[in-house]
């Protein structure tokens, strides 16, 4: 008699036996494979850039660790993913970054425009020591409004999909003032 409350499922008494004529091959990786001209193409295609110096927002995927926009690509056998802004500044720069961080200056994580006021190569201690005088450093680099960064990248994400939409955007983002809206006094 069972008496811890399980119900006992038909086939469910069988232990699981890995079979060892399937192998499942690993994907081969390489930090040095470059980017092919339809993952350079792909890349842009999922770039919506606001007006003006406004960001560029990557519209591709999106890590749930981080919230950064992430790019794979594969060419001769071999598997690359690396950071959207970091790959934007590997387009920028070509592999003169090495030992460089993608710093955001707009201190948007999608952004993938290198500039300036966006996107720039920095280095670890200094991107840290922006980060912290901007109020976003912390473990869980949360947003203020309860949210992860990885689960605003996805809202501001979904809010350019269709096209750029300031109003859209800044409700996705978490700036709920009403910068776009004229004083009445």
């Amino acid at each position: 008699m069972n008496t811890s409350g399980d119900v006992p499922l038909p086939g469910l008494e069988f232990a699981f036996q890995p079979r060892p004529d399937i192998v499942i091959p690993s994907r081969a990786y390489s930090s040095q494979i470059a980017p092919t001209a339809v993952t350079i193409e792909r890349f842009w295609n999922r770039v919506i850039k606001a007006p003006g110096n406004g960001c560029w927002i990557f519209t591709g995927a999106v890590s749930g660790g981080d919230g950064y926009g992430r790019i794979t690509w594969r060419s001769g056998g071999l598997s690359r993913t690396m950071s959207a802004h970091r790959f934007a500044l590997l387009l920028a720069y070509g592999d003169n970054t090495t030992g460089t961080v993608g710093e955001h200056r707009c201190n948007e994580p999608l952004c993938v425009r290198v500039d300036d006021a966006h996107v720039i190569p920095s280095t670890q201690t200094a991107n840290l020591r922006y980060a912290v005088a901007c109020g976003r450093a912390g473990a869980h680099r949360a947003t203020g409004d309860g949210r992860t960064r990885a689960e605003r990248s996805i809202a501001v994400r979904a809010a350019v999909l269709s096209g750029w939409d300031p109003i859209t955007y800044a409700h996705a983002a978490g700036h709920t003032g009403h910068a776009h809206t004229q004083r009445l006094f």
